[in-house]
Formats: structure tokens, C-alpha cells, sequence
């Protein structure tokens, strides 16, 4: 039987809004075509199906239990039933779908902006999304955390040493404290705000920028030796970055002559010394600096970013240095001399 004969019959026997009864070969377009054809018998196979179906009334008419006008009515009844159930799982689909939509395109944004970051959606745990989230666009769009903020971001998830502040984080929090304490050093012309200023710019990789900014301050009028050897000290770490090392010493040298018993110009010529191969040098400074406060396992990170950076003939030359100097503190080198 073809098709438009089946849609003919399916209306005839109010089951239209099913699909399958005007499929050529399904149960429904077979058995409305037997109805037709051979009214008087309904296997059992089939009653069990009309009744799965939930098609009670012609179940019913087949069998011959009701009048047509009866199955009609009850017939009618059944779709306008069906009709209205399938129309409301099509609004839920409907708006499902677009919570779903909404839900990925939230997941995008999110995934994008947490790209930018180094951070994958599959490393947070769920309940951290909408405060990581919040705080990452506060960083991008230039915004300040606070200190509790930036401790949250650092708790240490179990197998991540630094929680969600991964590097690019780190750098983007040390941009916007920059140029907060440089706007606010035009403002205020308070050295310290341009101290900060330059300590942000250090660690996140803009050293040309403070040295740019750090070259057009007059010191002189700077009252206070405190103030002087604090610039002094962040100008020539800024130098140090930059490898201009000459200048580097020349202003760490300044700042320990007005701050003797500061730790801070100590560190920096001890890492200077270091790097340009005075061992000795750079070993006293950084004695000195300990003796003035400095822990001493911020000198030993300071040795070991050294460290790292050399090239291979370098790195060999003051892993030996430093193993000979302290086998036991300095045992991590060892694997460098051989």
C-alpha cells in the first residue's frame, strides 16, 4: 500500500499523529491495512501491542467491543491526549535545548578565557568554576585581587604545587599592580608607589618598561637614605634583568653604602657577582645578606633561578663551586658535575 493511502487510513483511524502508522511495513500501517481487508481477526500478538501502545480504543473496535461512533469519540479523546503530551516534551526539548545551548556557550567563554591562562576546565574542581572564573576577568580586564584572593588562587590542590596561579596568572596580576602603583605615582610622587611599581614590572617580564620609567627620576630629592637605597636596589635589579650588570653593581653598591644593614642591596650583589662568575664575591654577598635577614633558602632559590638559566659549561663550573663550598646544602648539583 502506498503512502498517502496509509496517511488516508492513519486519519480515518485517529492515530495520524503517530509516524509509524504511515510507514509502509511497520506494525500500525499493517494492522489498519488488515482492518480494512480483514476486520474480523486480531492476533493475540497484536492485541498485546495495541495495548503497549496504549491505542485502547482501537483495541477495542478491532475487537468489536464498541461502536464505531463510541470508538470515535474515545478515539479522539486518546489523540487530543497524545497531542498535547507530545507537544509539551516538545517546549521541554525545546527549552532544554536552549539551557543547553546557553550552558555551552557559557563552557566556551569560560574555556577561552581559562585557555588564556594556561588552565583547563578538567583541572578545577566544580565547585571552584565561578569564583576562578570571577577572578580571572577581574585580572584580564585590569582589576586588582586582594591579597586574600590571590591566596585562594595559590592553595595547593592535591598533586598541583600551585593551586590555580599558574605563570600567566601570576604575570597578569604583577601587570595590573604596575600600572596601578605608576598611575598612582603620577598622582602622589611617592617613591615608594614607584618602587612597587618597578617590583611588579620585574615579575612580569617588563623590565624595559620600568627602566623607562625608572630613568626619568631624579633622586636627589628623595630625602630619606631608606627611599634612596630601596630605588637603588630596584633599579639595579631592573639592570641585573636587563644584563646590564656593570650598572647593575654600580647600584646595588650605592644602595649598601646608604643601607648597610639592609639584606636587600646584599642579595642583589650577591646574585650579580654570581652570574657574571665572581663565585667568591657572590658567596660573601650572600653571607652577608643572611646576616642581615635574608632566610636562607632565599638565597639558595635565588642561586638555584641562577643556576638554571646558565648554559651547560657555566652551570657545571658553579655546580662545582657551590659542591665544594657545601656538599650537603648544595647536594642538588651534584648530578651536574659528573
Amino acid at each position: 500500500m502506498n503512502q498517502n493511502k496509509l496517511k488516508q487510513l492513519a486519519v480515518k483511524y485517529y492515530i495520524d499523529d503517530i509516524p509509524e502508522s504511515s510507514i509502509p511495513g511497520s506494525f500500525l500501517a499493517n494492522f489498519i491495512n488488515r482492518m480494512e481487508v480483514a476486520p474480523d481477526f486480531v492476533p493475540e500478538v497484536t492485541k498485546d501491542c495495541l495495548e503497549k501502545k496504549q491505542l485502547r480504543s482501537l483495541l477495542k473496535y478491532a475487537c468489536k467491543q464498541i461502536s464505531l461512533k463510541e470508538f470515535s469519540e474515545a478515539a479522539i479523546a486518546e489523540q487530543s491526549k497524545r497531542k498535547l503530551e507530545a507537544d509539551q516534551i516538545k517546549k521541554k526539548q525545546i527549552k532544554q535545548a536552549a539551557i543547553n545551548a546557553e550552558k555551552n556557550k557559557k563552557r566556551k567563554i569560560i574555556n577561552k578565557i581559562l585557555k588564556k591562562y594556561d588552565l583547563s576546565i578538567s583541572f578545577i574542581n566544580h565547585g571552584d568554576i565561578n569564583k576562578l572564573k570571577h577572578m580571572i576577568e577581574k585580572l584580564d580586564h585590569g582589576s586588582r585581587l586582594n591579597q586574600d584572593e590571590i591566596a585562594w588562587l595559590m592553595v595547593t590542590r592535591k598533586g598541583f604545587h600551585a593551586g590555580y596561579y599558574t605563570q600567566r596568572l601570576r604575570e597578569k596580576y604583577h601587570s595590573n599592580e604596575a600600572e596601578y602603583y605608576s598611575s598612582k605615582f603620577i598622582r602622589t610622587k611617592n617613591p615608594w608607589d614607584i618602587i612597587n611599581a618597578s617590583s611588579h614590572f620585574r615579575k612580569c617580564n617588563q623590565s624595559k618598561k620600568a627602566n623607562l620609567i625608572l630613568i626619568k627620576i631624579n633622586t636627589d630629592k628623595f630625602k630619606s637614605k631608606k627611599i634612596k637605597s630601596a630605588f637603588n636596589t630596584t633599579f639595579g635589579g631592573v639592570k641585573r634583568d636587563l644584563r646590564n650588570l656593570d650598572e647593575a653593581l654600580s647600584l646595588g653598591s650605592q644602595a649598601h653604602l646608604l643601607t648597610p644593614k639592609d639584606f636587600r642591596p646584599c642579595t642583589l650583589l650577591g646574585a650579580v657577582n654570581i652570574e657574571i662568575g665572581n663565585y667568591d664575591e657572590g658567596q660573601s654577598w650572600y653571607k652577608k645578606a643572611i646576616e642581615r635577614g635574608a632566610t636562607e633558602k632565599s638565597v639558595d632559590d635565588d642561586l638555584r633561578s641562577i643556576f638554571m638559566r646558565l648554559d651547560k659549561s657555566k652551570r657545571k663550573d658553579l655546580a662545582i663551586f657551590l659542591y665544594e663550598n657545601d656538599p650537603e646544602r648544595y647536594r642538588w648539583v651534584k648530578k651536574y658535575i659528573q
